[in-house]
């Protein structure tokens, strides 16, 4: 009987590149069957990527995160999918009130101490896969805070240091646990806004508040199809919830330190008029 593994490597490459579009949870887990078929995925894997990262057409796609990231990471694009039905039935505001280890916490695979040592490996094969996998990438990404206060509301930005080849699904979850990203324990909630770009700070600092479908603050559509945002909300707290030992677990599990930088787009010295023209 043929063994698929006596084909040509070339021949097997070509097969895994089809199934990593396919299946790819299916082809992450063949990996395991011995160190050939491992290194021959990887190659596959690596070969999808490059293809989408630098020979992707314009206009006939459009960027998302990959079902398999939203299955296995529920809650890290969106905090509002960490909160159980019955909590979204209780609570008026769906806030993680400072608690921003949660959305890690309730991981489908984190409440298994087996599952989680084997999701949080340094070499683990999830961390280096494109975050929209068999599509464009996201290559540029904003961080937008937003802390409202009695004494009144702030507004901060960042932009991600990314590679030339996007944003793995690694490097943002890296990005979730830096030092910057979040206000830690005075978290609220978070959102990726995938095909978002800020087109102003000067228009973001006016405001002082982000919205996400305005068109003197936000690009969206083409300009913007390998963007995204990640807008994150904050406030004072009446009392932490999260552990040290929690915070520090969950900490630890980066592998890499990111680079936040300041606004490198121009300055539009913006002026308000409260109007927008549509025509």
């Amino acid at each position: 009987m043929a063994n698929l593994l006596h084909l040509p490597n070339e021949i097997l490459i070509a097969i895994l590149e089809i199934v990593a579009t396919a299946d790819l949870q299916s082809l992450i887990t063949s990996q395991l069957t011995n160190r050939r078929l491992s290194a021959l995925v990887q190659n596959a894997i690596n070969n999808v990527q490059n293809t989408t990262a630098f020979n992707h057409v314009e206009g006939v796609e459009q960027t998302q995160i990959h079902p398999l990231w939203k299955a296995k990471f529920k809650g890290l694009f969106n905090t509002a999918d960490c909160f159980t039905i019955e909590e979204k039935r209780r609570m008026a505001y769906l806030s993680l009130n400072g608690d921003y280890t949660l959305p890690f916490r309730r991981l489908p695979w984190a409440e298994s101490d087996e599952k989680r040592k084997v999701y949080l490996r340094p070499e683990a094969s999830w961390r280096d896969i494109s975050l929209t996998f068999g599509r464009a990438p996201i290559t540029h990404l904003d961080v937008v805070k937003s802390y409202s206060a009695p004494e009144g509301d702030s507004i901060d930005y960042y932009q991600v240091e990314l590679p030339p080849s996007g944003m793995t699904m690694g490097l943002f979850y890296d990005v979730l646990l830096c030092d910057k990203a979040t206000y830690r324990r005075e978290t609220g909630s978070w959102e990726l806004i995938v095909g978002r770009r800020l087109r102003s700070y000067d228009v973001l600092s006016e405001y002082e508040c982000f919205i996400p479908d305005d068109r003197d603050l936000v690009d969206w559509g083409e300009e913007a199809r390998q963007a995204a945002v990640l807008y994150v909300r904050g406030g004072p707290v009446s009392h932490n919830s999260t552990s040290q030992d929690e915070e520090d677990y969950w900490i630890s599990s980066s592998q890499n330190k990111q680079r936040l930088l300041p606004w490198q787009g121009p300055i539009q010295n913006f002026i308000f008029t409260g109007y927008y023209d549509y025509r």
